[in-house]
């Protein structure tokens, strides 16, 4: 006969579905939609930081550094410091137009220059003086007392040429006088005097040739050109006490055209950058010719003579220079146009007696560029720099030493930088700190942060101002600043780390996490319970949890506040969460500290397809340390679903 299995079968317990979150770093991803988006990243990160091993936190603050000028906005910044550090100063531009020095709270102002309301000013420090750049005025120099101004000088006037020899021939050339300033800078060409029917060979007569200088002090020498008309090379350079030359047919340059603007005043630019014991700016009535000065201590010359010269990037191209910096390691010059980046080598040449630099260029890339000086920053081995189409670097190709490249860091922002227009683009500044690349909007008064040691994305940072231009500084007591210079006032603010606060106006801050669906997007399930663990709790935290329920209706399951331990040291637990019975206290007043963890715990027992996380502050001093939360759930069965949804 049959036998059957008349034993009750072990009851198994339908397993629970567990999410853990335990880290944030990969920081925020928008590029992805909250229910695509892992564990450890954030779908939304306003005024979130990362510390540790990716634990979410607040951002730091802002402090005021001092008032610069009575009125205006930061027009830019600027440091000097002579070598025994006696003298240690940063100074500020406004629309007011003076350069005034940080004097405790307040300011002094530096006298000797102005500039027009609305200039932006560049500067850099070398051989015991900071220059400062604007395509306003002219080139400005700064040693410790007052500015001294590059005045600009006049071209040579009145120039004759005789065929001193009288021979003739068929030959025909062209002649111009270029008057060289102090600085080394040189005038534009006086009117050229062509002389026909000479020789064949000019070493077979003497052209004599006369001229009027400019009258100034600032007169060092003059140079020579002859050529076809248009054409013509630089010949010879002469002492500034003579007006007359005498060609005996010498060879002329190939290379060394007239100069087509005057730079004796210094060179009017947006840019000023040092490339080691040299300086490097854009002529601004050239916007494609990079110049480079000679060697220290002749770096505010330009002069081929001097040691200088110049290169056309591209020229022509409708894409003008957008900013220059130095390629770490290599030591090699890099220039971003709005579309494209080339790499500058200086490279000599001799050309009879003389040795010539001949910068050459080479692109590395014709298809992305940089917006903006300012957002170019070096990243330990790397150059940072933003554009039209994202945040990107240049540097080596791993293993490939020889091969600078460039790759795109901010695609997970892409969704926040499509929003952005050509202000924000043009006017975007960034300042590397604490490892984090941080580029701000000014008009947007945000700021969006690439976390470089955790490779994450986080912001945007709200801030109850704009942010023009940001720089490193450390001060005379050995202090690292990170300052700020607003967009909207006169006022330049200091990053604090320990500070909770945008100069006295609270920083509100929320986090969410990914939309959680326990790995299966076509069950219900039924959230049971939550955990979560926090530190350094300050003021009052409040956590929203957001479920999706089956018809797809988002509401707040629960939400409770955590806050910081009160000054007689009870911590609070938050009655809402233990029905009508307080364990410890929660409404404290004033800002309370908790630096120990904290953990919450609690039920819900509803039924949801996803679970979402929402953290924030928005009360004064408030602050957190997010480190981990978990939620359990149990499956329900396949029909449990809307019926609306069914076909």
């Amino acid at each position: 006969m049959p036998s059957f299995n008349t034993r009750e079968p072990v009851y198994k317990k339908r397993a629970d579905a567990i999410a853990e979150w335990n880290t944030c770093r990969k920081g925020l991803n928008l590029l992805l939609r909250p229910t695509e988006l892992g564990r450890d990243e954030l779908a939304k990160a306003d005024n979130i930081m990362l510390v540790g091993s990716g634990v979410a936190t607040g951002r730091w603050g802002t402090e005021l550094y001092f008032t610069a000028n009575i009125t205006g906005s930061i027009r830019g910044f600027g440091k000097y410091k002579n070598n025994d550090a006696s003298t240690d100063e940063f100074f500020a531009l406004t629309d007011q137009g003076f350069l005034v020095k940080k004097d405790e709270a307040s300011y002094t102002t530096i006298t000797g220059q102005s500039w027009p309301s609305g200039s932006i000013i560049h500067s850099e420090q070398l051989g015991g003086t900071t220059y400062v750049v604007s395509p306003d005025v002219d080139f400005s120099s700064y040693a410790g007392s007052s500015l001294s101004v590059f005045s600009q000088i006049a071209a040579p006037t009145g120039l004759y040429a005789t065929n001193f020899s009288g021979a003739t021939g068929s030959n025909r050339s062209s002649y111009k006088v270029v008057a060289i300033g102090a600085n080394g800078g040189q005038t534009t060409p006086c009117t050229n005097y062509v002389l026909s029917s000479l020789p064949p060979t000019l070493s077979d007569t003497e052209i004599h040739l006369f001229w009027t200088g400019p009258s100034c002090a600032t007169l060092s020498g003059y140079e020579i050109y002859r050529g076809s008309e248009g054409d013509e090379t630089l010949l010879a350079q002469i002492d500034p006490k003579v007006t007359t030359y005498v060609d005996r047919g010498e060879v002329a340059s190939d290379l060394i055209l007239a100069p087509a603007t005057n730079t004796t005043g210094g060179v009017k630019s947006n840019f000023i950058c040092k490339y080691k014991d040299r300086l490097l700016v854009v002529d601004v009535d050239e916007p494609n010719k990079l110049l480079v000065s000679g060697r220290y201590p002749n770096h505010t010359k330009f002069s081929w003579y001097d040691g200088g010269g110049y290169i056309f990037i591209d020229p022509d191209s409708g894409d003008n220079i957008k900013g220059i910096v130095v390629q770490p390691i290599a030591d090699r010059i890099v220039v971003y146009k709005e579309y494209a980046s080339y790499l500058v080598d200086l490279q000599v040449i001799q050309i009879g007696n003389y040795y010539i630099l001949d910068p050459k260029y080479t692109p590395i890339s014709t298809s992305v560029g940089c917006s903006s000086q300012g957002t170019i920053q070096t990243v330990e081995n790397d150059s940072f720099y933003f554009g039209r189409n994202g945040v990107y670097v240049t540097g080596y190709e791993p293993n490939f030493l020889n091969i600078i490249r460039t790759n795109e860091v901010s695609a997970k922002m892409r969704p926040y930088l499509d929003l952005l227009g050509s202000d924000d683009f043009n006017n975007a500044c960034a300042l590397y700190v604490d490892n984090k690349y941080i580029l701000s909007f000014p008009q947007r008064k945000e700021m969006i942060v690439y976390d470089r040691e955790r490779g994450a994305w986080l912001g945007p940072w709200k801030f109850p101002f704009g942010i023009s231009h940001m720089t490193k500084y450390i001060d005379s007591t050995g202090n690292e600043r990170w300052i700020l210079g607003s967009n909207d006032s006169n006022k330049v603010y200091n990053f604090g780390v320990s500070v909770n606060n945008d100069n006295g106006t609270t920083i509100s801050k929320t986090m969410r996490l990914n939309k959680e669906d326990f790995k299966d997007w076509t069950t219900l399930y039924i959230i049971e319970f939550f955990y979560f663990l926090f530190r350094n709790v300050t003021g009052e935290t409040t956590v929203n949890i957001l479920v999706e329920d089956k018809d797809g209706n988002v509401t707040t399951a629960k939400s409770f506040t955590v806050s910081g331990s009160a000054i007689g040291g009870s911590t609070g637990w938050g009655m809402d969460m233990w029905g009508m019975i307080p364990y410890g206290k929660t409404n404290t007043f004033g800002v309370t500290v908790a630096t120990d963890e904290i953990s919450r715990w609690g039920t819900l027992f509803k039924q949801a397809r996803y679970i979402q996380v929402e953290i924030a502050t928005t009360k004064t001093g408030s602050n957190f340390e997010f480190l981990k939360a978990v939620a359990t759930a149990k499956k329900q069965a396949r029909g449990a679903l809307s019926s609306s949804q069914r076909v």
